[in-house]
């Protein structure tokens, strides 16, 4: 799939979504490019910088990847907000009105989770991103939450995937929502197949009898990333439910013949030409 570069964003970087971080550099890369899209929508940015970040450091950041940010804050365009405007009491629904209510469009608004605790509890965060979700669906709204991936494991991971289930981004994977199911992009390895494995599970909590897995746009994926697949969806498959491996490339679908994972009970892999 390539890194990120702010000068190649469009839709991908539209609705509820998850940045997982390796690095700063991977991060500033992802806001660029999720910042250049709303400003190359006309809609209202809202970013809200913490205490790990320095004053005007996205601001730097931003200009270094090519994005305009001191005449998109000057015009209003883009607005750096304080933690406790970013939360208020009343719920972020307020945040987003007043947004609306300048004439914009549209909505987008980030925040990295490291910042987020720093006001409020981990549990409550969690709860303000599905509340956040709800808005997305709901209104013209995106947002942006960043999480480093370094310190996000386990049962923290498995939380801010199922909240973001079709819109995980990282330097080289990436999962979407498709007509039928669940779409995977870019490089599937052992590197992100924790993140796989709770994707995958997530989407089957509350499943339908069929899950579709777009691999269209899968180029790489090796036998971390399978057994991936195979534990994410054991429940759903042990209960009767079907997963469809639909058009994985060539090399992805010799991989998943190599390895018998379309051989599994529960699996059936479609090819392209099907």
């Amino acid at each position: 799939m390539g890194g990120v570069d702010g000068a190649t964003a469009g839709p991908e970087w539209d609705g509820h979504l998850l940045l997982l971080h390796e690095s700063a550099a991977e991060r500033q890369a992802g806001v660029a490019a999720w910042v250049q899209r709303g400003l190359d929508l006309g809609e209202k940015v809202l970013y809200a910088e913490g205490p790990d970040e320095g004053k005007g450091s996205l601001t730097a950041a931003l200009e270094a990847h090519g994005v305009d940010a001191a005449t998109a804050v000057a015009d209003g365009r883009l607005a750096l907000v304080p933690l406790a405007e970013f939360y208020p009491s009343d719920g972020q629904r307020l945040v987003v009105d007043r947004a609306l209510a300048e004439g914009f469009p549209a909505v987008r608004m980030s925040v990295g989770a490291l910042a987020a605790v720093t006001v409020l509890s981990p549990g409550h965060y969690l709860t303000v991103e599905r509340r956040m979700d709800e808005l997305v669906r709901s209104l013209p709204v995106s947002a942006l939450c960043q999480y480093a991936r370094s310190v996000t494991t386990g049962p923290a991971l498995r939380g801010a995937v199922g909240v973001h289930v079709a819109g995980v981004r990282e330097a080289y994977f990436a999962t979407g929502a498709g007509e039928l199911g669940l779409v995977l992009r870019g490089e599937a390895d052992a590197g992100n197949a924790e993140v796989l494995e709770a994707a995958v599970t997530a989407f089957t909590d509350v499943p339908p009898r069929v899950l579709y897995l777009d691999l269209a746009e899968l180029s790489f994926i090796d036998v971390a990333a399978c057994r991936a697949l195979a534990h994410g969806s054991w429940g759903f498959r042990a209960c009767g439910g079907q997963v469809l491996l639909v058009a994985p490339p060539s090399p992805v679908e010799r991989t998943l013949r190599l390895l018998e994972l379309s051989d599994l009970p529960g699996f059936r892999l479609i090819g392209r030409d099907a």
